[in-house]
């Protein structure tokens, strides 16, 4: 990982589809009204498909990442108004920063995607993981969400509920989308987090821990409108997805594609879409769930 540091902000160019507020490290668009989606891991891959989703949809949108350039990128790619932040998940501090930014700029936080994760190193059975390789990826993955759920939770529970379209359901006053969300929020957990992945115990472990966290969280906040969901994605045309066939012994990574009874893996885009849509008000009543996106595996 990167070390620690305070949040950046990128530069923006001019653009006939935003306002553009300019001062010293910051760059901002204006926001009317829009609802706000905060993304980590936004630089690439699943991240960065969400974000352009939710910018589609007409989110505002806060680009998370570790890597300044890659999100500086997906932002660039944006539709709606948006900032960037560098991010280190595994820092208190940097991820209380990034959320703190998002309501500076744009008032509260309606949903957030937290997708940062990293695979690990070295693929290796157990006895043969270093210990700071385990330490590493449950850092990122396991304790980066922890830290984005504590505070991003935290916030919502600040904000006032939004209610969608109150006269459709005012014959229903005990329905979700009647009484208002204060927010929804999605993990990144995997295919791994539901069966073995041999070789990437860490990162298998990881993903397990985040189905842990998504249902607790669920649970202790849900008579408060925030919902948390979970993805589990199967395999998925990214970078990390590259980099899995790379490291991998040549009798395991022959594999990786053959795995998903419909013959391909997911496009990044394929699983954007279901993280938006568990974001949305489309299920009120779903929260503490995990949505498998695996090709029939």
């Amino acid at each position: 990982m990167l070390p620690s540091r305070s949040f950046v902000f990128c530069l923006l160019s001019p653009s006939s589809k935003r306002t553009n507020i300019c001062f010293p490290g910051v760059t901002m668009a204006t926001n009317k009204g829009k609802p706000v989606a905060l993304v980590t891991g936004g630089g690439s891959g699943i991240g960065r498909a969400t974000a352009v989703r939710f910018a589609e949809l007409g989110y505002s949108c806060v680009v998370a990442d570790i890597n300044e350039p890659s999100a500086k990128e997906t932002l660039r790619m944006l539709q709606t108004p948006g900032i960037a932040v560098q991010v280190d998940v595994t820092m208190a501090t940097s991820v209380e920063a990034m959320v703190t930014a998002a309501v500076q700029h744009f008032g509260r936080i309606d949903c957030a995607f937290n997708g940062a994760g990293i695979e690990g190193t070295t693929p290796a059975r157990i006895a043969d993981t270093p210990v700071d390789e385990f330490d590493r990826v449950m850092g990122v993955n396991a304790k980066g969400v922890w830290l984005c759920l504590k505070y991003e939770i935290a916030q919502m529970l600040q904000q006032e509920p939004v209610m969608s379209d109150p006269a459709k359901w005012a014959d229903k006053p005990d329905v979700c989308r009647f009484r208002g969300v204060r927010g929804s929020i999605v993990n990144a957990s995997s295919q791994a987090g539901l069966q073995s992945f041999p070789l990437y115990s860490p990162y298998c472990a990881s993903k397990w821990a985040v189905l842990g966290l998504t249902q607790t969280a669920a649970v202790e906040y849900a008579k408060e409108g925030i919902r948390v969901n979970a993805i589990c994605p199967g395999l998925v045309a990214t970078p990390m997805h590259d980099r899995l066939k790379e490291k991998s012994p040549p009798a395991f990574s022959e594999r990786l594609d053959s795995v998903h009874p419909v013959g391909r893996i997911a496009t990044p885009e394929e699983v954007a879409q279901a993280v938006c849509w568990l974001c949305s008000d489309a299920c009120p009543f779903t929260t503490g769930e995990h949505l498998k996106i695996s090709g029939g595996l």
